[in-house]
């Protein structure tokens, strides 16, 4: 019996699995290659290495990647921008991925998943429609424009407030050819229910690997190699992205002052991909060292006292909290960075500074350390499993299990 053929179309290159839309990406595919034959097609704006493809091929039946150039892929967007689509769009279009889609499609896909807004405009390409198609928004990008056009000043403001409309135009048009619509969280399905009301849109939650994300994974003199500071915070996420440098920045400025008055040998390590200017400058400031991109998280994370998650733009589910918290470490978090989680053991929801300041204080007591963090690992190996938040997912796309 032939196994059912799926078509998964990302806007990144899903491997490895180190930022949050990779790494949601990745496990969907881990989880549907259980039940049937993968053909993944994917953009990347940067050079990949054999072993991705190789990590990737592992798991489809199938994997094509093409190139964008990155100078080419924002004259794309502009262009977009021009003639009256998103930036967003023009992006992320690929002519090589699309006449790939068009020869896949020749014959009906039993079904497809677009990952992310920006993958909807190849939906056209199929020459045969799938038997289900479900659209995994991930996060309602329309009001991340908003977002961002609500802290910024013009002209970036006007430019992201049109991006924002244009982009609702396009997840309306998915909800209408779409078997099932995904977001990642109760509090996104709102969001986007404000946007759409009158369209229907599922949320499935994100997992964490509470195997490799482990309190014990990494050896424990690693680990002390790395402890700099009393108390050691952690920031983890893609240096460049702006929710994060935004978050990071306020905290520096207006947490970490305060903080630091109180524990004067505190530290903050700033690590992830591509640190731009802005936050290297952070670097300058007393008590925080830029680490930058390193090939494992795992043992900055188990040598701090407590993960930090300021994001003033955030939505949706963490990954950097839900990793933070099965190696067992406490997190303090913003009211947006805990959307969707808030109520999980471990985490500590901090909005003004003195917040923040109320829970490290708290932390330092080492019977309610030792709670919060068992409490962590303990109810994110109980409820974020990646199997276990996926499953919904073979009865919306009729995949038997």
């Amino acid at each position: 019996m032939n196994r059912p053929r799926i078509l998964f179309l990302s806007h990144r290159l899903p491997f490895p699995p180190n930022r949050g839309d990779r790494i949601r990406a990745f496990n969907l595919i881990r989880f549907l290659s259980e039940y049937g034959d993968i053909y993944l097609g994917s953009v990347a704006d940067e050079p990949w290495q054999e072993s991705q493809i190789q990590g990737l091929e592992e798991l489809c039946a199938q994997v094509r990647v093409f190139r964008l150039p990155p100078r080419g892929r924002w004259l794309r967007a502009a262009t977009g921008f021009a003639m009256f689509r998103s930036a967003t769009e023009g992006a992320f279009h690929s002519p090589e991925l699309q006449a790939q889609v068009e020869r896949w499609a020749q014959e009906p896909f039993d079904a497809a998943v677009i990952f992310c807004s920006s993958m909807g405009q190849y939906v056209s390409s199929f020459q045969r429609a799938a038997k289900r198609l479900i659209v995994d928004f991930v996060d309602v990008d329309s009001q991340k424009w908003a977002d961002y056009a609500h802290e910024s000043s013009p002209p970036k403001k006007w430019l992201y407030q049109i991006e924002a409309r244009r982009v609702a135009k396009i997840e309306k048009e998915l909800t209408q050819v779409a078997s099932a619509c995904l977001v990642v969280s109760p509090e996104e399905a709102e969001i986007f229910r404000s946007w759409h009301p009158d369209q229907s849109v599922l949320p499935l939650s994100n997992g964490v690997d509470h195997e490799y994300f482990s309190p014990h994974a990494i050896p424990a003199d690693r680990v002390a190699a790395l402890r700099v500071s009393k108390p050691q915070l952690v920031f983890v996420g893609v240096l460049d992205y702006f929710p994060n440098v935004h978050g990071l920045q306020w905290f520096c400025r207006e947490v970490l002052p305060l903080l630091r008055e109180r524990f004067p040998g505190l530290g903050l390590d700033v690590v992830g991909r591509n640190p731009n200017e802005e936050v290297l400058a952070l670097g300058r400031l007393p008590g925080v060292r830029i680490v930058g991109p390193v090939d494992d998280v795992r043992p900055y994370v188990l040598a701090c006292d407590a993960a930090i998650a300021p994001l003033r733009i955030a939505r949706g589910i963490q990954n950097k909290v839900l990793e933070a918290l099965a190696c067992g470490r406490p997190v303090i978090a913003s009211p947006q960075a805990a959307t969707g989680i808030k109520d999980v053991g471990g985490i500590l929801v901090a909005g003004e500074p003195e917040e923040w300041l109320d829970h490290l204080e708290s932390l330092q007591e080492i019977d309610f350390y030792r709670q919060n963090a068992e409490l962590a690992r303990s109810q994110v190996v109980e409820n974020y499993s990646w199997k276990a938040k996926l499953s919904p997912l073979l009865k919306i796309l009729e995949l038997n299990p």
